[in-house]
């Protein structure tokens, strides 16, 4: 048994903070905080993935759409997707990655 807090130790900069939380068998558990204005430029996932804000608020684009999601909200993306978000607020998200997924592909996102 492992207890994880997302809430706990939160750091917002210029640039989207990326940790990773746990790693199981079958995925890799992400907390990105995002303080407002901070973007995540198109990008992709090689693997299926799924975006749920803890506390805030960010717009997602993908395929010419753009959504907001707030509190308890997630979204769902089948692998290599292109998407991007933006904080319309400070933000935590919790990025579930597949296993065969790096953090550090995550990471070099916020250094494009």
């Amino acid at each position: 048994m492992t207890k994880v807090a997302f809430l706990e130790n939160l750091y917002f900069d210029t640039t989207p903070q990326i940790t990773k939380m746990l790693e199981t068998p079958t995925s890799k558990e992400i907390r990105i905080c995002m303080a407002k204005g901070n973007i995540m430029k198109e990008h992709t996932a090689p693997g299926a993935i799924t975006i749920m804000v803890l506390r805030g608020e960010v717009t997602i684009a993908s395929d010419g759409k753009k959504i907001t999601l707030r509190d308890g909200e997630m979204i769902y993306f089948d692998a290599k997707i292109p998407h991007s978000l933006e904080a319309i607020g400070q933000s935590i998200l919790r990025l579930v990655l597949s296993k065969n997924d790096t953090v550090q592909r995550v990471q070099n996102l916020v250094r494009l």
